[in-house]
């Protein structure tokens, strides 16, 4: 004698069937939204990264570019919360490059700006651990910090950097023309509502500025 399905049975077979239908939705959704983002995303620009800090292998699809003021506290926030998540992820294996573009329009950063790219032409490689070192040690924005002394006793604290050297390049500020140019192209990148810290993956601006949307971005234009 056949004995008839119950109830039971039908609801379990429903639940499978529903189940199996939302697991094929989810695995269909994660490969078709980078699609509809990508369609979504804003036009990209073109930035001027010529003669600027980089990070990373020159020949890959990605490339990230960062309007950064060392005096910004938004910028330092950037720097420690967002950024080492960045290199690890992106630039360290290889899919992604990084470009920071040094700017000093918060009031008294010209200096902190000038010493990095004196850093920069002495030594290309510290440039970025002197950086580093000036967000992770960044006083209040309202403070005048970016002095001379202060910033020389910030290079003393990165091996290799020539403090002699340093010196005369601060006391001579040779580069304040080049960093002044550095805002002309953020402008022609934002308009005249410049704001620190921006980040723009191959000419898009990542907004909001999170880790989230940072993934959302490269995984739509890999």
């Amino acid at each position: 004698m056949t004995e008839k399905p119950t109830n039971n049975s039908f609801i379990k077979i429903a639940m499978l069937c529903i189940l199996g239908l939302l697991i094929a939705a989810a695995i269909a959704f994660y490969f078709i939204k980078p699609i509809i983002v990508k369609d979504h995303l804003p036009k990209p620009i073109n930035i001027d990264t010529s003669n600027q800090p980089k990070l990373g292998k020159s020949h890959v699809k990605i490339h990230l570019v960062a309007f950064e003021d060392l005096k910004c506290s938004n910028c330092a926030r950037f720097n420690v919360e967002v950024f080492p998540y960045i290199k690890k992820q992106f630039i360290d294996t290889g899919v992604a490059n990084y470009t920071l573009i040094n700017l000093a329009f918060v009031p008294g950063s010209m200096p902190a700006a000038n010493a990095a790219r004196c850093v920069y032409m002495q030594n290309k490689k510290l440039f970025f651990d002197f950086t580093e070192y000036l967000f992770q040690n960044q006083p209040p924005e309202n403070q005048d910090w970016a002095t001379v002394p202060t910033l020389m006793m910030d290079a003393g604290k990165i091996k290799g950097i020539n403090t002699d050297q340093l010196a005369q390049c601060l006391v001579s500020n040779p580069y304040e023309s080049f960093i002044q140019n550095n805002l002309k192209i953020a402008i022609k990148a934002m308009g005249q509502q410049v704001e620190t810290p921006a980040l723009y993956i191959n000419g898009i601006k990542v907004d909001p500025l999170t880790k989230e949307q940072i993934n959302i971005i490269i995984k739509a234009i890999q």
